[in-house]
């Protein structure tokens, strides 16, 4: 069904914005969902969540016949209604709200884990880096950025569609992986530059972009890693030390 909105006081209008709060995304269950590639991968990898479509441009009408042959409404609304509900300075035309999905405990394979991380473009470009990887999992802190986020997602590029995203109380999860013979990686400026660690084994916790780790889960660490420094910089960008880690421990 297609449904075409020209003001931006549109009910449903006004509950998608309202997804660019991480408030609004607890209270309707869903989150925000933009730009042709995320939502290609949405439509590809979980057709399911997918509640409806929402585009200002005729060039996607693959994307618009795919969502009305599954059954979802389709709202075609004006460039200045796109623009208020988008959360990019520059919309691309298309959007989608996306059930948010529910994912059974994963505890074998590579496993990343993020122990407050609270840029929300760090936490999306993490889960994109481990999904390159072929990692098993992501698994945020309480603490952590909400990966719902309309920043994380786009940061992501699609890849939260590919592979498990959860958040748990990271002391209890780890403590359940060291009892399956897990080894704890922790990416630590006082570490040891070398190490070898067989990735199907591994959890990998970065932490903080601020502070590093809590003292809870350096305390859980099995192994403190680091990455040389050759120049004057004294730290990485968490994303960036999380992308370096993540091929090293796989290679």
């Amino acid at each position: 069904m297609d449904t075409r909105i020209s003001s931006t006081q549109n009910d449903f209008v006004k509950m998608v914005k309202s997804l660019k709060t991480k408030k609004g995304r607890g209270k309707h269950g869903a989150f925000l969902v933009e730009g042709e590639k995320c939502v290609r991968e949405l439509m590809t990898h979980m057709p399911d969540i997918l509640s409806s479509l929402i585009v200002s441009s005729s060039q996607y009408e693959d994307l618009i016949q795919r969502a009305q042959n599954m059954g979802r409404r389709v709202y075609t609304v004006e460039e200045h209604v796109m623009a208020a509900l988008s959360d990019c300075k520059t919309p691309q035309g298309i959007a989608a709200v996306a059930l948010k999905p529910l994912h059974a405990d994963v505890n074998a394979g590579f496993i990343v884990a993020l122990n407050g991380v609270q840029d929300p473009q760090n936490v999306g470009t993490i889960i994109r880096t481990a999904d390159a990887a072929g990692c098993a999992c992501v698994v945020l802190s309480e603490e952590s950025a909400d990966f719902f986020s309309p920043k994380a997602v786009r940061a992501s590029m699609g890849s939260i569609f590919h592979i498990p995203v959860l958040y748990e109380n990271l002391v209890i999860y780890v403590s359940k992986l060291l009892t399956r013979g897990y080894r704890v990686a922790c990416a630590d400026i006082e570490g040891s530059e070398k190490y070898e660690l067989e990735a199907a084994r591994t959890c990998l916790v970065i932490g903080n972009e601020a502070r590093g780790l809590s003292e809870d889960m350096l305390a859980l660490c099995t192994d403190r890693i680091r990455i040389p420094m050759y120049g004057q910089a004294e730290s990485l960008n968490a994303a960036v030390a999380a992308g370096i880690l993540i091929y090293k421990i796989r290679s």
